[in-house]
Parts: C-alpha cells; sequence; structure tokens
C-alpha cells in the first residue's frame, strides 16, 4: 500500500466521525480541549450516518480564521485581475452577435431591463 493511501486511510479512521461518536463518547470534548492547549490545523468531519449530504467540519478557530484570510486575498486578487481583463478588452470588438447572446442566455426584455438597472445602480 502507497503511503499516499495509507495516509488517507489514517485520516478516515482517525479524523471523520459520525454524530454517535460524538454524542455518545467524550470525542468532542477532546477535540475542543486539544485546540484549547494550542492552535492546530488538524480538523474533524462530522457526518450524518441518515443522511450522507449532512456533513461538517470541526476546526481550529484561529486556523479557519487563518483560511478565510487566504480565501479573501485569493478573491480580492481575482476580482483585481478581472478588472484588469475587462479594461484592457473594452475597446475590443466582440465578434458575437447581440441576438445569439440574447438567444443562449434565453434573455426577455424585461430580464433585459433588469440588468440595466442593476448595472447602472453599480
Amino acid at each position: 500500500m502507497t503511503t499516499a493511501r495509507s495516509d488517507v486511510l489514517k485520516f478516515v479512521k482517525d479524523h471523520v466521525l459520525n454524530i454517535s461518536d460524538l454524542t455518545r463518547t467524550s470525542k468532542l470534548a477532546e477535540i475542543l480541549e486539544m485546540y484549547a492547549n494550542e492552535p492546530s490545523d488538524e480538523v474533524f468531519i462530522v457526518q450524518n450516518t441518515r443522511n450522507k449530504h449532512g456533513r461538517a467540519v470541526i476546526a481550529n478557530l484561529e486556523f479557519f480564521e487563518e483560511l478565510l484570510m487566504y480565501k479573501e486575498a485569493i478573491d480580492t486578487v481575482i476580482d483585481q485581475m478581472m478588472d484588469q481583463i475587462a479594461l484592457e478588452r473594452k475597446e475590443e470588438p466582440v465578434p458575437i452577435p447581440l441576438a445569439q447572446v440574447i438567444s443562449e442566455l434565453a434573455l426577455d426584455v424585461n430580464r433585459i431591463a433588469a440588468l440595466s438597472e442593476t448595472v447602472e445602480e453599480e
């Protein structure tokens, strides 16, 4: 078995919990105690065995805040890049006929009017 596979299996074994693991044992208290002692990037996945879409992550608050800062920084850079690209292309002719765009986006007069109001507000 490769190291990557064994690492994944170890993570699943140690870090994927179901609701019973948290409610019938002291596992949640142990996790919170671990986070209280020192900052940690260790995360746990909790899943509802009755509803596979019911999943969540337990993470150290400081680590989660750090991840949010990274996400915000990336979002800001993407926005800046898109603004730059839009400015560079604003004078370029668009090779797609307006009728084709309206057809592909299934736009009607009401939707076009609503979109134009949104653009004017911005």
